[in-house]
């Protein structure tokens, strides 16, 4: 066995080397942390600056007790909506109040990817009975509005300023020019195909009741509903 003072000296040794060793880690490490603060306090503001954009753009939604609005679909603005009694809002639809309200009468129903837009400050207001078919568009301002019973079909659109009036029927992929205004029972396919259909008022209404009793069973085990929130 080694002498004790032999184990003494070696321990020194080992000692002075440790404590001549350089404390680059150790000193590297500080600006690194002071960056994964800075880093940190930086993400910090962000969170905190959108939760406030967010605040400020909060939508104010009124949906009757009776309405059917998936959860899905994209309800924005701060203009203000209101959805009526009865109707239905499927998945994927976008309803945006940038500036102006938007009014959504009674048994409506908006199909998947309806867009209906209100860049307007003035309220764009949508009667009972409509029916809007998938990927249907609707664009508020300059006196837009829609008046009751009527039948926008798939990817039909409805230009900035048109007034529709009571039981039309505008045809898949019809797109009606800005301050277009069609009379009631109106069936518009193209810019050149227009006619009267006598009697479509009170078949649209008719059939938009048909439509709400069979989604009335089968949306709400399907999808999961937005709750009614006061404007």
């Amino acid at each position: 066995p080694r002498p004790a003072s032999v184990l003494c000296l070696g321990a020194i040794c080992l000692i002075g080397r440790a404590a001549r060793a350089p404390a680059g880690p150790m000193e590297e490490a500080k600006p690194g942390e002071a960056k994964t603060e800075k880093t940190a306090d930086e993400k910090a503001q962000a969170a905190r600056a959108a939760e406030k954009e967010k605040e400020k753009s909060q939508v104010q939604c009124e949906v009757h007790k009776d309405a059917m609005v998936c959860s899905d679909a994209k309800v924005l603005g701060v203009g203000g909506i209101k959805v009526g009694e009865g109707t239905t809002v499927h998945p994927a639809c976008l309803i945006h109040a940038k500036l102006g309200p938007i009014e959504i009468g009674a048994w409506c129903c908006l199909e998947e990817q309806v867009e209906i837009v209100n860049n307007s400050s003035e309220p764009l207001i949508i009667g009972d009975y409509n029916v809007f078919e998938v990927g249907a568009r609707v664009q508020g301002g300059h006196g837009a509005k829609i008046g009751n019973a009527n039948v926008i079909e798939s990817r039909a659109h409805l230009s900035l300023g048109v007034k529709v009036g009571n039981g039309c029927t505008i045809g898949v992929l019809t797109k009606v020019p800005e301050l277009e205004e069609l009379e009631d029972e109106t069936v518009l396919h193209g810019p050149n195909s227009r006619h009267k259909e006598l009697g479509a008022i009170e078949a649209h209404t008719k059939a938009a009741k048909r439509l709400h009793e069979i989604l009335k069973e089968t949306v709400p085990r399907a999808h999961h509903l937005r709750k009614t929130t006061k404007a």
